[in-house]
């Protein structure tokens, strides 16, 4: 039985902090589907929740014949009414069909059916592979009838079931949308169970996954990885990365949350390992954040693009990478190596054009603003990779598609390249004017692959080391849409011929080039470069002489590189090296130097003294005319700085960590707002910190987000990653220019103070709702700024609503909320009978306080506390009782044991109830997270939520024992007090 919305949202108000949320009582046996997941040739766990019992079993056999085989697993209980079964079936046969249900106690599933992988000597035939994910919607369950429709067509398309027909599920995190256990069983199992009981799906984690879920412990609980293992190389002990070969395949699931340098050297062992490894063919890799994204730009794992890729191509083996985070689909090549990448961005929250920062990336082919799949099939005799996006349906539209294909495309394994181009324009060394017009010899190649992109490259020197054109193009670039009603793709790239570029007019300054060019087949494989050709720009402008550097902080011995750019073309034009602080002139010589070798390009100097800060000069025809800004850099380590926790209360005062540190006199950290500048205005507090190594605590702050920084010699030069945290909670501030908006006006909303991370939002919800729990109505993104206005061109129907500012596409409420109407609202008439219980969720000793009104009023009407197994009846007595008195009262119940019950409210001394019934917990005094004994994990959980009030994210109902709403070492007190008892 399924607790109705209303009740749900007080639950979950009334255990705010407890890592689930449960919604849920007994659930019927017809309710269980079993979730298969971690498969292999010759094992495959089963995992399923029951409200109760203990029991975990499995009957199975060889499809076909009868369920003679019984295994059995372990129940963790994750809450009062929330057991998880797990159960590994192992010894079984390869590419096998084995049915089974599972039963706990007198709760038995329906017979389900799977297939057991091929191992690694299967070298012909077809393998699939299914891709969905980021589903993560709570109250909007849109991922059910995605698999609903994709199971149909692949089934449609091979006529085979499922379970015959496709290998394994892959699902790309965030399918939860915070991390309780009402989450998981509502949005993460329920909806899968289309497909659950018949094919095992392995995941990816999310953000989301990680909100709400202290330590992972419900993400951990849920998934059995903790085994897996390729070639000896363990996943992670919190689960969050894993290699699991299926077949030939070798998927690599990436954390791209957190762990980063851990994560960095297992998977250089992977690759490592894959690389060699005669038994795989193939390595798909599988991450949340997207290695690129033209939505939303720079919301992407910027670790994995510059860490975790470079590491992966290591391997050609490596084909393809499946991201998520945008809720759409993407699909594009890496420049320089044969690997796909896509997005596969599930049915989540609605995005679509025009709803963020967009730019057009060269790495990206095509994005769709459309809820897609993805069915991946690999010929193992042809030795290809075939990748088909299926589109069901559209934010604007709904699911209005039927499993449109909407793009496909292929990777062979050891394809020719294309062959190398010609490239025709002005002849080598020629003399040219602006605009000019160079092309390629027209595409070849014997492979038989079609072409699908080009790159031009111009540059300063004949190394094409200080590229200005490095343009890529494909056939097709879908970008953008045509809007209402349609909101099909555009192809921007209609027309062009991405064979030919042209330098416009002033496209180039004056100085001399060189060009050169390459073909891109549909396999994503280059071919060589053209034979580059030089040429000399006259007629045209000027640029402004410029210095460049990648990085401003060089670790010792590591060689410093500075880039030039338009230079006067003298020949002893020269860049030097100064220590901070001196002058350029023949009194002072420079630390080291170098002549230019044309208008522009790059030099590396070497030998510079660690510890020092210098900066770099352009200098003129051998004289100390400097000709463009210094650019200051600093060489020696950079240091490790580190702030003792993320979140603190007003008043309390931070403690920050450095090591690795320069240990100069005049060293200090910093602390500014976000927003702010060093040096344009000053720091919050700071301290000098003249030791390699230490500890310092910094005066309090007021409410606001910060970062701090680690400086060096009495200046504004920063030489360490920025520290983020922040003070206070409602830490900044919306307001409505008006709260009280005619029918179809348009909101106008202003904030500040925001945490100005990338998806910070504007969240709008009904009156009364619970975020996190009850339906988003809509949200507009603030598009990383920490202080702005927004105006949605969509006005709200007319309603009572509240909004207020999300940090990061979370639930994390960090302003105040404002109250509005539209229209004359539309809040409900209360219901002339009403039943309530002013708490849920109650602990042993307390009084059950139960309110009533608009009853009938009869003498003997009376009120009923009943198991919450039980039916009110002659046969099933209440628990306790007593007689209304009256329409409206309140009535207080005590002495209750520990268990789930409900209220009712009973007619004139009979068993007809005269209201919905109210169901709440009672749980044994000292449990705060409900396991049934009181122990260190509640210890845990009383001390996590230390410092809270009612309304804190972190406020515990059930930690709070003398009742003043804050979570205080009194509270802390009195339940060690009842622990030492026990």
């Amino acid at each position: 039985m399924t607790l109705p919305a209303a009740i749900a949202r007080r639950l979950r108000v009334a255990a705010a902090a407890l890592v689930c949320g449960c919604a849920a009582l007994n659930a019927s046996a017809e309710d269980i589907t079993p979730y298969l997941q971690t498969p292999t040739a010759n094992s495959i766990w089963v995992s399923w929740k029951t409200a109760e019992g203990d029991a975990s079993i499995v009957e199975y056999g060889v499809d076909g014949e009868p369920l003679d085989r019984t295994a059995s697993g372990a129940t963790q209980t994750l809450a009062s009414n929330y057991r998880l079964h797990g159960v590994q079936l192992t010894g079984l046969q390869p590419e096998t069909l084995y049915t089974y249900r599972v039963r706990t106690g007198s709760q038995v599933s329906p017979v389900f059916r799977f297939r057991t992988q091929p191992t690694a000597a299967r070298k012909s035939g077809h393998f699939r592979i299914l891709v969905t994910g980021d589903h993560q919607l709570r109250n909007d369950d849109r991922h059910t009838p995605l698999l609903q429709a994709a199971k149909a067509k692949i089934e449609s398309l091979t006529g085979l079931p499922l379970e015959e027909s496709v290998q394994l599920m892959l699902n790309n995190g965030d399918q939860v949308d915070v991390g309780t256990l009402d989450h998981y069983e509502f949005v993460h199992m329920k909806p899968s169970a289309v497909v659950s009981g018949n094919l095992a799906i392995m995941t990816a984690l999310g953000n989301h996954e990680t909100y709400y879920d202290p330590g992972l412990v419900n993400w951990r609980a849920h998934n059995f990885y903790d085994q897996i293992s390729y070639k000896g190389i363990a996943a992670a002990a919190d689960e969050t990365y894993y290699a699991h070969q299926v077949g030939r395949v070798l998927l690599v699931y990436l954390n791209s949350e957190s762990g980063f340098s851990a994560q960095a050297e297992w998977l250089r062992k992977v690759v490592a390992a894959a690389n060699t490894d005669p038994d795989v063919d193939w390595v798909i890799s599988v991450v949340h954040r997207p290695y690129q994204a033209e939505q939303y730009v720079g919301d992407i794992s910027q670790w994995f693009r510059d860490t975790a890729m470079p590491i992966l191509a290591g391997t050609r083996k490596h084909v393809l990478n499946i991201g998520a985070h945008h809720h759409l689909y993407a699909r594009g090549q890496t420049r320089d190596w044969p690997i796909y990448h896509i997005i596969s961005g599930g049915t989540a929250w609605d995005q679509f054009w025009g709803q963020s920062t967009e730019r057009d990336m060269d790495d990206v082919q095509k994005t769709i603003a459309n809820w897609t799949w993805q069915l991946i099939e690999f010929d193992l005799d042809a030795g290809s990779m075939k990748v088909s996006t299926y589109a069901e349906g559209h934010p604007k539209l709904g699911f209005a598609y039927n499993s449109r294909l909407i793009d496909e495309f292929e990777r062979r394994l050891d394809a020719a390249a294309p062959e190398k181009p010609e490239l025709n324009g002005a002849a080598s060394g020629a003399t040219v004017t602006l605009p000019q017009s160079f092309s390629l010899s027209p595409f070849m190649s014997t492979s038989g692959m079609a072409m699908n992109s080009t790159q031009f490259q111009i540059s300063r020197d004949a190394a094409f080391s200080s590229t200005v054109v490095d343009l890529i193009r494909d056939v097709e670039n879908l970008y953008g849409d045509t809007g209402s009603p349609d909101y099909e793709p555009v192809d921007i790239h209609a027309g062009v011929d991405i064979e030919t570029y042209t330098v416009q007019q002033y496209g180039l300054n004056n100085g001399s080039y060189y060009i050169r060019a390459r073909h891109r087949d549909a396999n994503a494989e280059w071919s060589s470069w053209s034979d580059a050709r030089s040429f000399k720009v006259e007629g045209s402008a000027d640029g402004d002489p410029a210095l460049r550097m990648a990085k401003k902080v060089w670790a010792p011995n590591e060689p410093v590189t500075v880039e030039y750019l338009n230079g006067r073309s003298k020949a002893k034009d020269w860049v030097a090296i100064y220590r901070k602080g001196q002058t350029p002139g023949s009194a002072t010589p420079s630390i080291k130097w170098a002549y230019v070798s044309g208008v522009s390009g790059q030099m590396a100097f070497t030998g510079l003294a660690a510890g020092v800060e210098y900066y770099a000069a352009f200098l003129t025809d051998d004289s100390y005319v400097e000709i463009a800004p210094r650019l200051a850099f600093y060489v020696g380590n950079m240091p490790e700085l580190a702030v003792n926790k993320t979140q603190f209360n007003v008043g309390e005062r931070p403690t920050f960590n450095w090591s690795g540190a320069p240990a100069g006199s005049k060293d200090w950290i910093g602390v500014y707002r976000v927003g702010q500048t060093p040096g344009g205005i000053g720091s919050t507090t700071w301290a000098y910190t003249p030791t390699e190594s230490g500890t310092v605590t910094l005066g309090a702050l007021n409410k606001g987000y910060y970062y701090a920084a680690f400086f060096i010699n009495d200046a504004y030069f920063e030489i360490s990653d920025r520290v983020p945290f922040a003070v206070g909670s409602e830490i900044a501030s919306v307001s409505l220019v008006n709260t009280a908006l005619a029918s179809g006006e348009r909101l106008d909303i202003r904030f500040s103070d925001g945490p100005a991370t990338a998806k910070d939002y504007i969240g709008v919800f009904r009156k009364g709702a619970v975020p996190g729990i009850d339906l988003l109505v809509n949200y507009y993104y603030v598009d990383g700024r920490a202080s702005g206005s927004l105006s949605p061109l969509e006005a709200l129907p007319d309603g009572e609503y509240f909004l207020a500012l999300y940090i990061n596409d979370s639930y994390t409420e960090v302003s105040n909320r404002v109250e509005f109407t539209v229209g004359a609202g539309n809040t409900p008439e209360p219901d002339p009978r009403a039943l309530g219980v002013t708490l849920n969720l109650i602990r042993t000793g307390d009084a059950l306080e139960v309110t009533w009104s608009g009853m009938p009023g009869n003498a003997k009407d009376w009120l009923g506390i009943y198991r919450s197994t039980q039916t009110p009846g002659s046969s099933s007595p209440s628990v306790q009782w007593r007689y209304a008195g009256g329409a409206a009262g309140t009535a207080s119940f005590s002495g209750l044991a520990v268990g789930e019950y409900y209220v009712a409210f009973l007619l004139n001394d009979g068993y007809e109830e005269a209201a919905t019934r109210v169901p709440f917990s009672v749980r044994k005094r000292g449990d705060i997270n409900g396991d049934g004994i009181i122990n260190v994990a509640d210890r845990d959980t009383q001390r996590a939520a230390l410092g809270s009030c009612d309304g804190d994210a972190r406020y515990q109902p059930l930690a709070d024992f003398d009742n003043d709403h804050c979570i205080t070492q009194a509270d802390y007190k009195l339940w060690y007090a009842l622990f030492v008892k026990q």
